[in-house]
């Protein structure tokens, strides 16, 4: 029997033994049936619904309960994947974090251009008492964020200090301090991102500054 040595048995998995293309085909659906999940939760929410209800956005997801368990396994677990994806969806972080403190200006600004360009589906869902309980629930994956960006631009302050320094961070760039500055001030996008990016600056610029005075 002749044997052809030019055909190749397909690649496997070596955690599943399933075909590589098998494998990456059911991740992208897999992660296409999460997103869709998501996304009819943040419809939900914008009607005001005060009780999260896994059935009502089983239905409006158009997929099963049981679906809806299966990726998330609990109500919690959904109401805690909705603040990363909508961080990543609506851009409430720089995709390249700054490594020094000139640039954290280009971050404020690339951030609050994105809250400006947010849809009214997505605000009304983040408003919500369930939006709320979403933006908490992201809160300490956030502040490592901005906790990282601070240390990058000021290695050198004590512990305390960081931590300050994250806080305000957090603060500055949040939507709530955006809408002041547009809604309340009327400051441009633009004008927006240089107060934040100024204050920000100059309280980092202080505290490095404080930790290099002899005591």
């Amino acid at each position: 029997m002749i044997h052809n040595s030019n055909v190749k048995t397909p690649n496997r998995d070596a955690r599943t033994g399933r075909r590589l293309y098998e494998s990456r085909l059911r991740t992208e659906q897999s992660q296409a049936t999460r997103e869709r999940i998501l996304e009819a939760l943040i419809r939900t929410m914008a009607k005001g619904v005060a009780t999260l209800s896994v059935p009502d956005v089983a239905r409006e997801a158009q997929v099963s309960i049981p679906t809806v368990y299966r990726h998330f396994g609990t109500k919690a677990g959904l109401i805690a994947a909705l603040g990363p994806y909508v961080g990543t969806k609506a851009g409430l972080m720089p995709a390249d974090l700054p490594h020094t403190v000139d640039e954290i200006g280009d971050a404020v600004l690339e951030v609050f251009r994105h809250l400006e360009a947010m849809d009214g589906t997505l605000r009304a869902a983040m408003a919500s008492e369930l939006g709320q309980e979403a933006r908490q629930a992201a809160m300490p994956a956030r502040r490592a964020t901005h906790r990282e960006v601070m240390r990058r631009s000021a290695p050198e302050v004590t512990d305390a200090d960081l931590e300050r320094l994250t806080d305000l961070s957090v603060a500055l760039m949040s939507s709530g301090a955006y809408r002041v500055y547009r809604d309340f001030i009327g400051l441009s996008v633009e004008d927006a991102a240089d107060r934040a990016a100024w204050a920000l600056q100059t309280l980092v610029r202080g505290a490095r500054a404080g930790s290099r005075s002899p005591s």
